[in-house]
């Protein structure tokens, strides 16, 4: 399998992962938002250093913690991830997954951005068509949304920086995500230890339960997110992301949030610009790999 067929797989299940996680964490209402955070940072680094010997990435690991060039990278991407995540989780848990939905169908544009300045990626001319779908679709919901979406905003501008800052390391998929986690658990601990006390002692079984799942659920997204953009373009990676908020908007649906007419418009004309964008890879992929003539 080529690179960059290894690289579209690993991102959409990626991103068919963190579709299914809304409803994961809308288990954990009643649980401070803060305290969530902490645990999906705790129990991801347990988890990855459980993975670490298992993958055989002990080694790199190692290496990667003694190399200063990748950790100049890697210490600021913890930071945007905690703030990223942190952001999802309240959004979730305050009823807010619609903007937060908001924030991800930003990011994709943010991608496209920042893949053409940071990484001198060029895109086809069907390519700018889907994104002038997916930018028709963002400004009719931001309008319709009446005032200025501070979440959505913030969630795209540090999950795009995250994407960018971990593209420019070019770190091992599964040693920077254990690094990465392990930065942040002493301040996840002494914050739920020392200012959230109460909450840790009334958390129930089954909620441990859940929150140790969520380790997994944290950790696994993101080093298939590491391994994708490490394969493939920046842009390919950030565009096929429209997948988890439109994931997020069937599920709003269910749960009984209001979607208004203007905000499912804004919703189709971003699955137009995703179908134009995949139309155009498939003929980007054949253009690379033409069928060959038989007899």
């Amino acid at each position: 399998m080529s690179t960059s067929k290894r690289g579209l797989i690993i991102a959409l299940l990626c991103y068919l992962l963190w579709g299914v996680l809304p409803p994961y964490w809308n288990l954990l209402i009643g649980v401070d938002p803060l305290l969530i955070l902490c645990s999906r940072v705790v129990f991801a680094c347990l988890f990855m250093l459980i993975v670490l010997p298992i993958t055989r990435r002990t080694q790199v690991f190692l290496e990667t913690l003694k190399d200063k060039l990748a950790m100049r990278w890697l210490i600021p991407a913890s930071v945007l991830i905690a703030i990223n995540w942190g952001l999802f989780i309240w959004a979730v848990n305050t009823g807010r997954v619609l903007e937060a939905s908001l924030g991800y169908y930003m990011n994709p544009l943010l991608a496209v951005l920042i893949g053409s300045v940071m990484f001198r990626e060029k895109c086809t001319k069907l390519q700018y068509a889907a994104v002038a779908l997916a930018f028709t679709g963002l400004l009719i919901s931001v309008i319709a949304y009446g005032s200025f979406p501070i979440v959505s905003v913030s969630l795209a501008i540090s999950f795009g920086a995250y994407g960018a800052i971990k593209k420019k390391a070019q770190a091992d998929p599964i040693a920077s995500i254990a690094i990465e986690s392990m930065l942040m658990t002493p301040f996840a601990l002494i914050f739920a230890f020392v200012f959230m006390t109460g909450d840790v002692l009334s958390v129930s079984l089954t909620q441990i339960l859940l929150m140790l799942g969520g380790g997994a659920a944290t950790a696994v997204p993101l080093v298939l997110y590491s391994r994708a953009i490490n394969d493939i373009p920046f842009t390919t990676v950030g565009f096929l992301q429209y997948i988890s908020p439109s994931m997020a908007l069937i599920y709003a649906l269910f749960t009984g949030e209001i979607v208004t007419a203007p905000r499912l418009v804004s919703f189709i004309f971003t699955w137009l610009g995703l179908a134009v964008f995949s139309i155009a890879l498939i003929r980007i992929a054949k253009s690379k790999h033409p069928a060959r003539e038989v007899g």
